[in-house]
């Protein structure tokens, strides 16, 4: 047999997808979940460290400030012992005249103080500064070479804290300062962070209690927030006690006061207000908490980077492990790819020669891995595709044979056909009458049925309604039962109410003779007060203390004269709410009578209304049993029509089944000399075919 030229065509698919693209991406894709693994691990890791940096530091920050609070606490606990000395009262007041006793007082104060210092390591300084013409007592220097400055203290900015006896923290008091300054060349401002002024009770003196600097600023260095962090203490009034890294920071420009986010968070209601801020070109985390004392607050700034350094660690080396899992990746892909597409191109060379037409071709079964199997495979069906074709050059033969004797058996086929398809045609046509017939019976039956469970529907509903109906006016008659009780118990609580007035009204008149009585003791207490005035006036400088008192008892009594009269005015109005509230409790009262007699009416209206629904009822349960018993017989009578109806239907579809089976055998007898036809055309077509093959 000659031998074909063969000719390659372009092979199907070829635009699409290679093998290699597909390998190169299932080795990406876990690349790709590896980085995107690595991405959400930092970013997690990097939030949770930030989160628990920020907690971490605002409860140190706010340990800090309670720490602070403390000591804020224990100057205004200093100052209130000195406020109650009474020796100390004396000698600022100018009291005592004896100078020996003036001089013990004031050592003894200045020892006092000393003691004071060295206990509380948040004192720096407390200065006693009385008016001119008496020394200041103080811890820095003895004081002994200053002179008292108070009424000069009072017109000063520091001196506007002094308008209240329980005085105020100032962050600074320069006048202070400068006075302190001439006293001693060696005094600095900067010893103190902040302080807290009072006045003395008789207002000729002042208490000045320094906060130490160095002690705020160990607080913010026990903080431990790093070399680049940023802290600082800021009193209400502004004054700052700045720290970079641990050490105090001189003056450079920069102050938390004048930042925006400082003055936003101060406004903020927060006790600790956490943000991120922009500092020198970088992203610092801000911390501000603000003491509940004196207005103050710690602030603290620490760079972003500090505080995911823990987190860049992580980045770092999950990044580097993603490198080397890429390249050890590629590396296996590459081997693997070159040595299947290799493969590949072998096999597709010899199936090009096999689709030819060449079954003789050899293939190679020599691999050791997977690719073994489907060599062997394709070999397998190379050897079978060449039986095959032998088989088909023998069966060809046979089919062109029995081919003759099929059109043969298929002629006498037609003619029984024709004959049977005739008498089931008249059966059809009898039994598609009986069947219009059952389905119009049946459709009017659907009609009735209908009609009856419609009422049958209503009549439950309205029973159903009835009952729903019967329920609420039980539970109406049970609530109007109660509303009758509670009108009554109302009416015995009125009745009680006006007599608890009345009694009220009785003690109103004692309450008015307490008041005459204490109008009588103000009056002789204010002509105490003028004798005793004029008797310190008849003393002169030794009796100005008592005119202090005497004016005071003077003022309490006009004070309780005036209190007294509007206890009176506020009596008559009492009294008169009482009468007025009297009336309208009678007038509630018939009102409740009233209402008792109206509940009682609505229950005999409810009864009544029950006994009638009771009655419906029992006539809505005859109807119902009627409907039931006209249910039972129409469904009895709608099965009878529908298994008539079922039985012609049946009948009618075995019928037409037939009829079509007649005409599908016809048509298939028509088929079957057309393939009988094709059959032998194909037959000699098959032949030419097999014979181009190489066996």
């Amino acid at each position: 047999m000659e031998k074909k030229k063969q000719t390659r065509t372009p092979r199907e698919g070829s635009h699409r997808i290679g093998i290699k693209a597909k390998l190169a991406l299932g080795f990406a894709i876990p690349l790709i979940c590896t980085v995107v693994i690595g991405i959400v691990s930092y970013s997690l890791a990097a939030s949770g460290m930030t989160y628990n940096y920020e907690e971490s530091m605002s409860k140190a920050l706010s340990m800090a400030t309670e720490y602070l609070d403390f000591g804020f606490e224990s100057a205004i606990a200093e100052s209130e012992q000195l406020y109650y000395n009474t020796d100390l009262v004396r000698w600022a007041t100018g009291a005592i005249y004896n100078e020996w006793t003036k001089q013990q007082i004031q050592e003894e104060v200045r020892l006092d103080l000393g003691i004071r210092c060295e206990c509380n390591s948040f004192m720096s300084n407390i200065y006693i500064i009385p008016q001119e013409g008496m020394p200041v007592v103080s811890t820095f220097n003895n004081g002994t070479d200053m002179q008292g400055f108070y009424k000069d203290l009072l017109e000063k900015p520091e001196g506007s804290c002094l308008g209240t006896l329980k005085g105020d923290w100032i962050g600074e008091h320069s006048y202070i300062d400068s006075m302190l300054s001439q006293a001693d060349a060696g005094y600095s401002p900067d010893t103190y962070a902040c302080s807290y002024i009072r006045p003395m009770a008789t207002r000729r003196a002042c208490i000045v209690i320094d906060y130490k600097r160095d002690a705020i600023a160990e607080v913010l260095r026990n903080l431990d927030l790093g070399e680049d962090s940023v802290s600082a203490f800021v009193s209400a009034d502004g004054r700052e006690v700045l720290l970079k890294g641990s050490e105090i920071a001189a003056d450079d420009g920069f102050s938390f006061a004048d930042q925006t986010y400082f003055t936003d968070a101060m406004a903020d209601t927060a006790a600790i207000v956490i943000d991120y801020v922009t500092y020198n070109g970088s992203t610092y985390l801000f911390m501000i908490s603000k003491s509940s004392s004196n207005g103050s607050a710690l602030c603290a700034m620490v760079p972003v980077s500090q505080v995911n350094a823990g987190a860049n660690s992580i980045k770092n080396i999950t990044a580097l492990m993603v490198v080397v899992s890429w390249i050890i990746a590629l590396l296996a892909g590459v081997l693997i790819i070159m040595g299947i597409v290799s493969t590949i191109r072998q096999l597709s060379r010899r199936l090009e020669i096999v689709s030819g037409g060449d079954l003789t071709v050899d293939i190679n079964t020599s691999r050791k891995d997977e690719f073994k199997i489907l060599v062997r495979s394709i070999a397998d069906m190379i050897r079978n595709s060449r039986n095959l074709i032998v088989q088909v050059r023998k069966t060809s033969k046979a089919v062109s044979d029995s081919t003759d004797n099929l059109a043969e058996a298929a002629e006498v086929l037609d003619n029984s056909n024709n004959q049977i398809a005739d008498s089931v045609s008249e059966m059809d046509r009898g039994l598609s009458q009986q069947s219009e017939n059952s389905q119009n019976c049946l459709g009017l039956m659907d009609e009735l049925s209908s009609r009856i469970t419609l009422a049958v529907d209503s009549v439950r509903q309205m029973n159903t309604l009835i009952e729903s109906t019967q329920e609420n006016i039980n539970d109406g008659m049970s609530t109007m039962d109660e509303l009758a009780n509670k009108s009554s118990d109302t009416s015995n609580i009125t009745e009680q109410v006006i007599a608890n007035i009345k009694t009220l009204g009785s003690s109103l008149n004692e309450v008015e003779q307490f008041v005459e009585t204490i109008n009588e003791i103000a009056t002789e207490t204010n002509l105490l007060s003028l004798n005793a005035s004029i008797e310190a006036a008849r003393a002169g400088d030794a009796g100005k203390g008592f005119a202090v008192v005497a004016q005071s008892v003077s003022r309490l009594s006009d004070s309780t004269i005036q209190a007294a009269d509007h206890i009176r005015e506020a009596m008559e109005h009492i009294k008169h709410n009482a009468e007025e509230t009297v009336n309208a409790s009678i007038l509630a009262g018939d009102i409740v009578s009233r209402q008792t007699e109206t509940v009682t009416e609505t229950i005999h209206v409810f009864r009544s209304i029950n006994e009638d629904i009771e009655n419906i009822m029992v006539q809505l349960s005859s109807l119902s049993n009627a409907i039931d018993s006209m249910e039972r017989h129409r469904n009895d009578t709608l099965s009878a029509i529908e298994s008539i109806s079922s039985v012609s239907e049946e009948n009618a579809a075995s019928i037409a089944l037939v009829n079509d089976s007649l005409k599908e055998q016809l048509t298939i007898v028509d088929n079957l000399h057309n393939s009988m036809k094709d059959l032998e055309e194909k037959a000699n077509m098959l032949t030419q075919a097999v014979n181009a093959f190489k066996l």
